[in-house]
């Protein structure tokens, strides 16, 4: 008789709390595939615009900073595409600002936004 094996959750790797996202990727090396962008709305403490997924080679303050705009981010790391469960191996979630002075926001983040509120109003 064959035993159900249960899957084990990524082990993350060691670090100190107040490590940015480029040293987390860092940490997780090859095993992170794809990152998942969010931005905050201004003014609001739970809704998230969805910006894109990002390789882990392009996550980085610059980068976002200039192609997004300042504001409050949350990254996604994905790891390998898991045929079982049909999707993404989940490694972790992380927080982080970018101050918007001197980071205005871009056009390509204002038509995301709008976009995400046209599709609010019509659900």
């Amino acid at each position: 008789m064959r035993r159900h094996q249960e899957k084990q959750k990524a082990a993350r790797p060691p670090r100190d709390a107040d490590d940015d996202i480029e040293t987390i990727l860092t940490g997780y090396g090859r095993r992170a595939r794809v990152v998942q962008l969010w931005r905050r709305l201004d003014g609001s403490r739970s809704e998230w615009v969805h910006l894109g997924r990002l390789a882990p080679d392009e996550v980085r303050f610059e980068f976002i900073a200039r192609r997004f705009g300042g504001g409050w981010y949350r990254a996604k790391i994905l790891g390998a595409w898991d045929r079982v469960s049909r999707r993404e191996e989940y490694l972790e979630q992380v927080h982080f600002g970018i101050a918007r002075e001197g980071w205005p926001l871009t056009d390509e983040t204002r038509a995301r936004i709008a976009a995400y509120l046209a599709s609010a109003r019509t659900a």
